[in-house]
Order: C-alpha cells, then sequence, then structure tokens
C-alpha cells in the first residue's frame, strides 16, 4: 500500500522559483500524485497559466526558498 504525504493543500501560499528563473509566489489551486510502481512524486498546480511545480521546489515561507537558492553559497574571507 502506498501513503501519500503532501506537504501542502489546495488553498496554502507556495514561493517558488518561476520559469522566469525569478522568485515567485502563489497559491495551490490543485496537487498531482504521480505514482510509479513504489515511487510516489508530487507536484502542484498554481493556476492562471503557471506551470506546476514538484514538491521538493515548493517552499512555505520566502525565507525557506532562499535557504534552497543559498544553500551551496560558499563564503570567501
Amino acid at each position: 500500500m502506498i501513503q501519500v504525504n503532501n506537504k501542502f493543500n489546495i488553498g496554502d501560499k507556495v514561493y517558488f522559483i518561476d520559469s522566469n528563473k525569478k522568485a515567485a509566489c502563489s497559491v495551490v489551486k490543485g496537487i498531482f500524485v504521480h505514482v510509479y510502481n513504489d515511487n510516489v512524486s508530487i507536484s502542484y498546480n498554481l493556476g492562471f497559466g503557471l506551470a506546476s511545480v514538484d514538491e521538493e521546489q515548493a517552499f512555505a515561507t520566502e525565507s525557506d526558498l532562499k535557504k534552497y537558492v543559498f544553500r551551496d553559497l560558499i563564503e570567501f574571507v
């Protein structure tokens, strides 16, 4: 039996990188669950002509999005 645990629900605000490589924010309009064998992936429909965004690239806060973007940043002193 496969169990699906999504991070966001319809109506939740999510932050993501849009197709123009810019930070953006939108409300979840729909949830897609993709099942192949025992692997489950989730993406969110953001409506209004926006493409869906994979769960791994959708964030609850602007701060979480920034952490993702700058995760590999190395400080040089």
